[in-house]
């Protein structure tokens, strides 16, 4: 298998659409579709990992990625 896509454009694709959400120019009816797509693409990727097998590192990636997101969020608390 060649692997024939860039995770980070992917990340800069949907940094994009949340951007346009949280535009406060742009009219609720628009940021709404920019929510709707990102809701439909977690629904996919949800149901795309279902559907993978689970490695034997995989809760040790997950819970780091969990810490980061507890921590990320305890220093917003304390900005």
């Amino acid at each position: 298998m060649i692997k024939d896509w860039n995770r980070e454009k992917i990340e800069q694709e949907l940094w994009k659409i949340k951007f346009a959400c949280t535009d406060t120019r742009i009219d609720g009816f628009t940021t709404w579709g920019c929510k709707k797509d990102l809701i439909v693409l977690k629904y996919c990727i949800d149901e795309m990992l279902e559907q993978c097998p689970t490695y034997s590192v995989e809760q040790e990636f997950v819970d780091k990625l969990e810490q980061q997101k507890t921590f990320n969020l305890l220093k917003k608390k304390h900005k």
